[in-house]
């Protein structure tokens, strides 16, 4: 990453001369795809910050078609990109905007394991919220994270709005079944999951059951998901797994996990999900469909493929029939 000074430098030439990435790097001795790159990890460390002033959504066909779908409370649907790191950036940015909406000015926020979730960090921008608490739903993963444990997540999220954070101090997925009771029956444990269990708002993740479709699918054995589809599980979120009728399945695997249960969770009363991708859509459409999750973030492709639609016409430019 290159420093801020040199960021600001190009932003400022960019945005208020008005100069073209071919210019400035002629006065800067810079490469144009050096230009543009700076210029997007400007705006990435808000440096740059761009307003519209316009009520105009995109999406908004597809947003209220999920919302009444569903009987959802609200819909955020972002751009689909070839390149899935840029639909994995462009739903880490509507997930940014419903967090700007939705975090209370008082209260708890209650967040899931997710990849998806921590796409949300590089654009937050918030105005501090002092008077709210971040709490993870359940514990931390072992070894490399990438920054997507709960508990990560809910630090970097209260950093990011000047915020209370909590941690819960286990492992997601204890060693055993009879681990798993003990680290639920340590005090720390039961008063942190009792402050997510009476938040306002939870943030997090729906994995899908094909490998690479989540952080914790990916992490089983074979021997595991063989089971857990033999038990009919379809997804899960935040390592609890579910059925296509939205109910817990329960077995060891369940067992060894030490956060909030599928009840729980589902008792908060607004629940985002935030997810996208062709492996999640199936685990998706139950989560929403059964009331385990009233909220969602997504891109496109998703959102098209939950519901039904083919395309989307943006306003003002439908085709009229001659």
């Amino acid at each position: 990453m290159e420093s801020r000074e040199l960021q600001g430098r190009v932003a400022r030439l960019h945005y208020q001369h008005g100069m073209t990435h071919q210019e400035i790097g002629d006065l800067l001795g810079l490469s144009r795809v050096k230009v543009t790159r700076l210029l997007a990890d400007a705006r990435r460390a808000g440096i740059v910050e761009i307003r519209i002033h316009s009520s105009s959504n995109p999406f908004e066909d597809l947003e209220t078609a999920l919302v009444g779908r569903y009987g959802l409370q609200q819909a955020w649907v972002a751009p689909s990109f070839a390149d899935a790191r840029r639909t994995w950036d462009s739903v880490g940015m509507a997930g940014a905007e419903c967090l700007r909406a939705l975090v209370p000015t008082t209260g708890t926020v209650a967040i899931g394991l997710s990849s998806s979730v921590a796409a949300i960090l590089p654009h937050l921008h918030p105005e501090p919220r002092p008077d709210i608490g971040f709490v993870p739903l359940a514990g931390s993963w072992g070894g490399m994270s990438r920054g997507m444990n709960p508990h990560e997540l809910a630090l970097k999220l209260g950093s990011a709005f000047g915020a209370r954070t909590y941690h819960l101090p286990a492992p997601i997925l204890a060693s055993t079944p009879e681990a798993g009771a003990a680290f639920r029956e340590d005090p720390g444990v039961r008063e942190t999951m009792a402050l997510a269990g009476g938040a306002d708002l939870l943030i997090a993740g729906v994995g899908g059951m094909d490998r690479a479709s989540g952080i914790l699918v990916d992490a089983l054995s074979a021997a595991e998901r063989t089971q857990l589809a033999a038990d009919g599980a379809v997804g899960d979120i935040s390592a609890r797994f579910f059925d296509t009728d939205g109910r817990g399945v329960p077995g060891r695997l369940d067992e060894r996990v030490v956060g909030l249960s599928l009840e729980a969770l589902s008792a908060i009363r607004h629940r985002v999900a935030v997810s996208f991708g062709p492996h999640k859509v199936a685990a998706l459409d139950t989560a929403l469909r059964t009331g385990l999750m009233n909220m969602v973030v997504t891109d496109v492709d998703t959102a098209k493929s939950l519901t039904g639609k083919t395309g989307t016409a943006l306003p003002g430019t439908e085709r009229k029939s001659g």
